[in-house]
């Protein structure tokens, strides 16, 4: 097929479109919701099930790929990625079906569309388990190939060496690394272009299983080429213009910020009509592409030779007509919107003054503060204290004589090009490593210091999250650190993390009425369902609804590590406990005037800051940070 023959499909489905997209509008909907309120939680039971002979149902960082690589693991993902995909299938095939009966003239409805497409779950569920299988085999030796590049080249010293310092080596690795993802991704994209078929051929062709992935492969042969470039193509376009949308939305919020700061309420005001027309230009933009793809999808199945059927018939031939047609719930819509901004409005007003309010977030300085001073070192810590800090954060690690001493590393090259493990180090080889000077000259007299000698700074000034480091040589770390948090009188002023779970079972053990969190980048199961007093997530883990489950169980929720001013002020309104933060200053200032704010300005800013109106320093969680 040539490009201008694809050109043409493409201007059918437009067409096709354009008089179907009130039933595709409905269906689109009807799918997220079913997705929301059913699927999530399905999938989320099968993961408890295939989790149940671990002992909290859950499987952590450090767990993750151990438990993928074992049989049970693997399975899991299998059956996971099979209902997920088979219930995508299943959303997919309703717009299908409004698609196919518009290349017969035919005005499908949702209702139709919808029974339709799931009395054939269970084969689209067969079709989803065999594309998860073949495509957990395509991306295997990519993804070992990518691990044993790791291997090879960056495992000699500490991963945020790597991360920080980028050596050639480094370098090296994400070239082949990049290289390698690159050529998955394309291949990925041809296997797809390959099996694009086969859901029209199991809805109106009554061909199952791996037949329609063999029948979709024959019949896209001659054209895989241009179909895995329009795939590529519309992946791209997309991505560019919801970036469009976004970053037009952002500008205008600028632009406002710039000419009428000085009115505050003029300013919310027009930052609600941004917000409103961004958040409406951005719906638009996924619900065009979300719809048209399945619409191009069948146009090109019925251009190359698709015949089929709707089996049985849905909707006389000649019904669609030359316009769309309004018959769905439009009036109902159009009065719940309206309802739901009046409630909004009366809400507005009758909170819009608060007087006395004050943000309950607490503001933990990471590794200190290390926005402002080298991680970890007392100036750090001094200067978190001064700059009034709730709490600081700091890790801690066995040297080798057996000392507990506060270092975030396995070893000082990131601090001090020094290729010395911290557990081969003796107190004279610390007393002469310098992890201040690379940061700023003026602290080049920063050592490693001991944890005693920081619980004894923190003493009557500021709280303590321990955050406990595993690095395979620790003694009794967790005794240890124990007993010098009561030694210095600390008990009832500290808490203790850690990234091992395992590591904080041991310590609770010793001292169960402690308060005990888990930091966590990524996770298999429910994080809320574990024995623990609170959960430290990346800013990207901790949603509005994970905050709320954290809650509901009587946990509370510190999202690491929030740099931006307004990614602070999203965790605030999103109901975190308390942030953790290179800047404390900066995040003491966002508790300020979010005081000096009406809760309706609080909740206009958090929604622009949510959907992107707002700009700061874009800093997400990244796993070195824990």
């Amino acid at each position: 097929m040539t490009t201008n023959a694809t050109w043409s499909v493409f201007v059918e489905s437009l067409h096709d479109f354009r008089r179907t997209w009130p039933q595709l509008f409905v269906t689109d909907l009807v799918s997220r919701a079913l997705a929301f309120v059913i699927i999530a939680p399905s999938v989320s039971l099968v993961g408890k099930i295939f989790l149940w002979r671990s002992s909290d149902g859950v499987v952590t960082d450090a767990g993750i790929i151990t438990f993928l690589l074992n049989p049970l693991g693997l399975l899991t993902l299998v059956v996971m990625g099979t209902i997920s995909l088979g219930v995508f299938f299943a959303e997919l095939g309703q717009l299908l079906v409004i698609g196919f009966g518009a290349t017969e003239e035919r005005r499908v409805t949702w209702l139709d569309a919808f029974f339709y497409s799931y009395r054939r779950a269970l084969s689209l569920i067969v079709l989803g388990r065999i594309a998860v299988v073949r495509l957990i085999l395509l991306a295997t030796p990519f993804v070992a190939a990518i691990g044993g590049t790791a291997w090879l080249l960056i495992r000699t010293h500490d991963i945020n060496y790597y991360l920080s310092k980028k050596p050639p080596e480094f370098i090296l690795a994400v070239v082949i690394a990049g290289v390698l993802g690159a050529s998955l991704a394309l291949l990925v994209a041809w296997k797809i272009a390959g099996w694009l078929y086969s859901i029209p051929m199991v809805l109106f062709e009554g061909i199952a299983g791996r037949q329609s992935l063999k029948a979709s492969i024959a019949a896209t042969a001659p054209n895989r080429s241009v179909i895995t470039l329009w795939l590529l193509g519309w992946l791209g376009a997309t991505w560019l213009a919801l970036i469009a949308v976004t970053q037009a939305a952002g500008l205008l919020g600028r632009v406002a910020a710039g000419h009428i700061a000085t009115d505050s309420m003029l300013f919310l005001v027009a930052l609600s009509f941004i917000i409103v027309g961004g958040v409406l230009c951005y719906l638009a933009v996924l619900f065009f592409s979300t719809v048209m793809f399945p619409l191009f999808i069948i146009r090109l199945y019925r251009s190359h030779g698709g015949s089929g059927s709707l089996q049985p018939e849905i909707a006389p031939r000649g019904s669609l007509g030359k316009t769309a047609m309004l018959r769905f719930p439009g009036k109902i819509v159009i009065a719940s919107t309206a309802a739901i901004v009046a409630a909004v409005a009366l809400g507005v007003t009758l909170v819009v003054n608060e007087p006395g309010w004050q943000d309950p977030t607490e503001i933990i300085a990471h590794r200190g503060g290390a926005w402002v001073a080298p991680e970890n070192t007392m100036a750090a810590f001094e200067r978190a204290i001064a700059e009034g800090a709730d709490w600081i954060e700091l890790d801690v690690q066995e040297n080798a004589d057996g000392e507990v001493v506060v270092e975030h590393d396995r070893d000082f090259m990131r601090a001090a090009g020094v290729a010395l493990e911290v557990w081969q180090a003796t107190a004279d080889d610390l007393a002469d490593i310098d992890i201040g000077g690379s940061f700023a000259p003026e602290f080049a007299d920063q050592r490693v210091p001991t944890f005693r000698q920081v619980l004894e700074l923190a003493r009557g000034k500021v709280g303590v999250f321990i955050e406990l480091k595993y690095y395979g040589h620790d003694v009794d770390l967790e005794q240890k650190v124990i007993d010098l948090v009561e030694e210095t009188g600390m008990t009832s002023d500290v808490v203790i993390m850690s990234l091992d779970h395992e590591g904080l079972q041991r310590a609770q053990a010793l001292r169960p009425d402690w308060t005990y969190g888990l930091l966590n980048a990524a996770a298999i199961g429910d994080l809320t369902q574990l024995d623990l007093n609170f959960l430290a997530l990346t800013t990207e883990a901790t949603s509005l609804s994970m905050v709320r489950r954290t809650h509901e169980r009587e946990m509370k929720m510190y999202p690491w590590t929030v740099n931006d001013p307004v990614k602070m002020w999203m965790m605030m309104s999103r109901g975190a406990d308390g942030i953790i933060t290179d800047r404390v200053a900066v995040a003491n200032r966002i508790k300020e005037l979010r005081a000096e704010v009406t809760p309706a300005g609080r909740f206009i800013i958090w929604i622009a800051g949510e959907i992107g109106l707002l700009k700061g320093l874009d800093d997400p969680s990244l796993e070195e940070d824990a």
